[in-house]
This record gives structure tokens, sequence and C-alpha cells, in this order.
């Protein structure tokens, strides 16, 4: 019988699969992602004799690849349904609405069991001695060394560094705002690794990070893990749609321009975007976006988010734009070059072996039997 053109056939599915590298699904694997809710249910379209046919809808096969790839990154069906549904894929609202709550819910109680534990250590009581158990989590924190460890993206002090994270810990964490001296807060922008926003910008422009480092304080109120679950719980149908697209913005197109950022300055961690360069690797990051927007709806920051995602819009034609270059004879490309100097030469160069690394293209990467990831400029 002929195939309508919007539908697609358990083998269009398997091969789409086998060509992005997963050649060993199985169907059993399958009827699995479609009983979690992660890919859409087949539709049965006739009869082939006494056997029914059934077919997957449109887009299917890329929904397939796209949860294969993001399941290399992390097993969890709650955060899986999440970063598909932000990537514009068919999870039910309901299902997406209950998963977000619930890893959200599970950070907290987390964070419970390691202040819970601190207090046992110390023989402290962890709600009379909250300030004492968030510094010894936080001086345990900032002293970390090695994979699990907090990046260190500018030097600071031990002790002050130990007083910062302390500082976070109560305002993102719990959902308080300390005493807060602007030299403390501008000590947190450098252990956050943002405090280069106040002076560094690209072509004259002017620095994004403006205005008293303590106004950070007032996060509390939208960013805080308590904030944010209360957000996810009480957003109406309307509002998470609303949300939908500027969270997909700051999780995919984000990441990308501040790579190339990085590969047009040659510093990672240019006017102090480096936090956000593998955002589109970590998938838990699009349940604390899709949160953070929605807690953000309320507050002064979201006409900045939306203008923020309506410029990052535009990156994936810009990153089209590049890989043009990519098909340019390289006699073509040096006499391009001759006469621009040595620095507009070296910012081609990064560009195009960021492009050649695919750090210019959203993620997730593809992860190696090693399982380590791919190089990415």
């Amino acid at each position: 019988m002929p195939v309508e053109t919007q539908f697609l056939r358990r083998d269009d599915l398997l091969r789409a699969a086998t060509s992005a590298g997963f050649s060993t699904l199985t169907e059993r694997q399958m009827e699995e992602f479609r009983y979690d809710g992660l890919m859409p249910r087949p539709v049965r379209v006739g009869n082939d004799g006494h056997r029914p046919v059934w077919l997957h809808p449109s887009g299917s096969d890329h929904q397939l690849v796209r949860l294969l790839r993001w399941r290399e990154h992390t097993r969890d069906r709650d955060v899986l349904r999440v970063v598909l549904w932000v990537e514009g894929f068919s999870v039910v609202l309901d299902d997406v609405r209950a998963s977000a709550t619930a890893v959200m819910d599970n950070l907290s109680h987390g964070l419970e069991q390691i202040l819970g534990a601190e207090a046992s250590r110390q023989g402290l009581d962890p709600v009379d001695d909250k300030d004492t158990v968030v510094g010894g989590v936080a001086a345990t924190m900032a002293a970390m060394r090695g994979k699990n460890a907090l990046p260190r993206p500018i030097r600071v002090p031990a002790g002050e560094r130990a007083t910062a994270v302390a500082h976070l810990v109560q305002i993102f964490g719990l959902g308080t705002q300390p005493d807060l001296a602007e030299a403390e807060a501008q000590t947190i922008e450098k252990v956050l690794g943002v405090s280069p926003g106040r002076r560094q910008s690209l072509e004259g422009a002017e620095p994004w990070l403006t205005g008293p480092a303590s106004a950070l304080n007032g996060a509390a109120d939208f960013v805080s893990v308590p904030r944010m679950a209360e957000a996810l719980a009480d957003a109406t149908d309307a509002a998470w749609q609303e949300a939908r697209s500027p969270t997909a913005a700051l999780f995919l197109q984000l990441p990308v321009s501040t790579r190339a950022l990085a590969a047009l300055t040659g510093k990672d961690n240019f006017a102090g975007m480096g936090g956000t360069i593998e955002w589109d690797s970590e998938p838990l990051v699009a349940i604390i976006l899709i949160a953070f927007v929605l807690g953000a709806r309320e507050s002064d920051w979201y006409d900045n988010i939306r203008d923020l995602s309506d410029a990052l819009a535009s990156w994936p034609v810009l990153v089209g734009e590049m890989k043009s270059v990519l098909d340019m004879p390289q006699h073509q490309l040096t006499r391009n070059l001759a006469g621009r100097g040595p620095e507009i030469e070296a910012r081609t160069h990064r560009i195009i072996q960021a492009l050649l690394d695919g750090g210019l293209d959203p993620s997730p990467r593809s992860v190696t039997k090693t399982g380590t990831t791919n190089s990415r400029s």
C-alpha cells in the first residue's frame, strides 16, 4: 500500500538510528521509549492483509536520534522528557511539568541531605545553626579539587572563596538574602567567573554586566531552588509554552555564541560568558533554565531575557554563513585574508577550526566508546 510522506515506517526509524551511530537499537527499546512518553506512538493506518499497519508521525526519526544522543549524557527519563520538549519535540506538557517538578524536588532534597549530614557531623541543629552548617558545607565545596570540584575561572583567596560559596548556597540553594557587602558580592562575581563582563566587550559594545554587584541578592526571588520549584508548579500551560522558545535559545544557542566568542578572541571566558560554554551538553541545565525563565516572568529581568533570546535566534543562520568558508578553496581564502593583518587572520583560522570541530553546532555531542566526548574548541 502507498505510504503517505508524513508517516514513517519502523525501518525508517531504525535506519536513522543506525546512520547516527546507534546500530544496536532494538524494537523493544523503542517500545520502552514510547511507553515512557519519550517518543510518539505509531498510528494504525490500515491493514496489510490481516496484519495491521502502524506508521510513525513525521519527525519521529529526528526525535529518536536526539533522544539517543541525550541518553549518552543521562538516562534520567524525567530530564529526557524536559529536554526533548524544550527542543520542540512531541512530549505531553503535563508529563513535562511533572518531570521538571520531580527533578527540582530532587535537587532540593539533595541539598537538604548535604546540610543535614554536615549538621550531624558538627553536632549542630540544622535549622537554628543553619549559617554555621552552610559555612561548613561551603568550605568543603570551595576546597574540593578534581572532576567534581567547582570551576575556578578566576583566582580568589581560599577564605574569600569559601565565604562566596556560602553566600551562593544561601542565595541560590536556600532562597535567602544574606547581608551582602558590595566587596563580597564582587568576590562572588569572580567565583562565578562573570566579573570580566564588567570590563570586556566586543567591537566597542558596552559591557553586559552593569550595576552594583550586590544586586545579585535579589536573584533569590526567582533563581533559587525553592522559587524555581514554585515557578514550575504555579505557571499556567500558556506560560510554559511562552517560556519554551527563550529556554531553547538560552540552552542551545547561547553556548554556541559563547564558543564563537571564544574562537574570535582566543579566550574561553571572554566577557565572563565561559560558564555557559558547555550548557548544551548538560541536559539538567534545560530544567534549570525553564524554571529560571518561568520565575523571571514577574521580574525586571524578563525583558532582558526576551531580548537576548531574540538576538540568539539568528545564530543558526550566522553559523550557516560561517560554514560557507569551509567550501572555499585555500588559495581564495588566502587571497581574501591578504593585507587584513595577523589578528584577523588568527580569528579566521580559529573560527574555521571551531567549525571543523563541531564547536559551533548545538550539542549534545556524541560520546565515544571510551566515555569521553569529542573535542571542541
